[in-house]
């Protein structure tokens, strides 16, 4: 699984080197990732794994001091930045404390399944506490949707009756989307974070690690009930939105399954390249085709049942 894009893993390893040299690197790596992600969103990927990579290595405690210097550090910038000291802190609260969380649950069980499904929780709990803190969920995001759209897309290009009509499509979905992407987002900074830790102190283990995650029966059983229940549903409720969460688990089994019948049949990393191109550019649909393969794969075990290829299929 590529580490972050199309960055090298000598690159990677560098980094990840750097920022284990000291406390005071961690920290700062973290805050500076966190703040420019204001700008590049996907570099909060690389704040949270910063905490994680720490976590992984020295324990819960060195990754909660790590994380407390970058707070104090976003308290400042808030202030000096914003006039508002803490909220960028409580952002990186938010980034940070749930990553550490599963890094150490990683870190004492050594069981890449666990803390996927752990993250699937906490998305599920995302999705349930919109429910409970808004009285309209719907009508919540379809106010923030419709101010967005007003300052981001130019009324001479899309008009206010199609505007209106997209966000009053979206919306309906967005409580769901959120703990998909919270979930993805959780998952994407561990897997990183683990990367970096393979290439520091075990080479190929991750690789090893990831081709071969498969998530717990119980999601084979409750994601086709929250979809039959989804479906019931006159409008999407919060059974369907959960199932989004699910359906993302099972993309990452997905993930796992092409990465693992890739490295079985030696088919080299061209193949993997095809993969990801076909799967972001094809969104959404991809994301379905992939959940899908996911979810059979939990059912038939795709990877156990394909014939390693060549002379090294006993290293598979």
């Amino acid at each position: 699984m590529p580490l972050f894009g199309g960055v090298s893993p000598t690159t990677m390893k560098a980094l990840a080197a750097w920022i284990m040299k000291g406390r005071t690197r961690a920290a700062m790596a973290a805050t500076v990732f966190l703040v420019l992600a204001l700008l590049v969103t996907p570099l909060g990927l690389l704040s949270a794994a910063v905490v994680g990579l720490v976590t992984l290595r020295h324990g819960l405690r060195e990754g909660a001091l790590v994380s407390l210097l970058g707070l104090v550090a976003l308290g400042l910038l808030g202030a000096l930045l914003f006039g508002q000291p803490m909220a960028l802190a409580f952002t990186g609260l938010l980034v940070w404390l749930p990553l550490m969380a599963l890094a150490e649950v990683l870190r004492a069980t050594r069981s890449l399944r666990l803390v996927v499904e752990l993250a699937v929780v906490l998305g599920l709990l995302m999705v349930a506490a919109q429910y409970l803190l808004l009285d309209d969920v719907t009508a919540h995001w379809q106010a923030l949707l419709n101010e967005y759209a007003a300052q981001v897309l130019d009324p001479a290009v899309v008009s206010e009756a199609e505007r209106e009509a997209m966000v009053k499509g979206i919306a309906p979905w967005m409580a769901g989307g959120l703990g998909a992407a919270w979930f993805l987002e959780l998952v994407l900074s561990l897997f990183l974070a683990r990367g970096w830790q393979a290439l520091l102190y075990n080479p190929g283990g991750f690789s090893q690690e990831f081709r071969e995650l498969r998530l717990g029966r119980w999601l084979l059983v409750l994601v086709p009930l929250l979809l039959l229940a989804g479906a019931l549903q006159e409008k999407p409720g919060i059974l369907a939105q959960a199932s989004l969460v699910g359906m993302a688990a099972f993309l990452v089994q997905g993930v796992a399954t092409v990465h693992g019948l890739v490295a079985r049949l030696q088919g080299g990393q061209l193949w993997l390249v095809g993969f990801y191109f076909l799967l972001i550019f094809g969104m959404p649909a991809s994301f379905t085709l992939v959940s899908a393969l996911g979810f059979a794969d939990g059912i038939v075990n795709f990877r156990a049942r394909v014939r390693p290829r060549g002379p090294r299929s006993g290293d598979e």
